[in-house]
């Protein structure tokens, strides 16, 4: 017989002033992502791809993926053309001005949020609770949009 899974309860300040890592360093890195939409913007105009790719069954795949690693592995994963880090911390001052101006609309309430690479261009932009490090997902950016790079 398989095992009943609870609900955590989530506790904690999502609208701090500060950044996660500085409130608690290195307090969630151990510890496996889990996924929240509570907070996702579905009225976001850059979270649908021209092309309707790719599809919720390869987002949920890709999820899933992640959920398998630790915090402290995806902040580390690192690829593509800059050798940089795949996922990280951006400040809102450096997103396009339609996404600074979109998070200041929803009362987001916060200086930076975690752009988490999915696979290729596509992202997912939230916040991660820094008590249990649940990824509160606020965007989908299928086609990088919202930090565009300089080439």
């Amino acid at each position: 017989m398989a095992r009943s899974k609870k609900t955590k309860q989530v506790h904690g300040e999502l609208n701090s002033k500060k950044s996660n890592i500085e409130k608690t360093p290195h307090g969630y890195w151990g510890l496996s992502p889990e996924f929240s939409f509570r907070r996702y913007d579905s009225d976001a105009t850059w979270s649908v791809p021209a092309d309707g790719k790719p599809t919720t069954d390869t987002i949920f795949s890709l999820l899933r993926d992640i959920s398998s690693m630790k915090w402290i592995d995806i902040m580390q994963a690192s690829g593509g053309r800059s050798h940089g880090t795949n996922s990280h911390f951006i400040s809102i001052d450096k997103l396009i001005k339609h996404a600074r101006q979109r998070a200041s609309e929803i009362e987001l309430g916060e200086n930076e949020l975690f752009s988490l690479r999915l696979q290729g261009t596509a992202r997912l932009w939230g916040l991660i609770e820094p008590e249990n490090g649940c990824f509160y997902v606020v965007w989908y950016d299928p086609e990088h949009q919202l930090y565009p790079l300089e080439r």
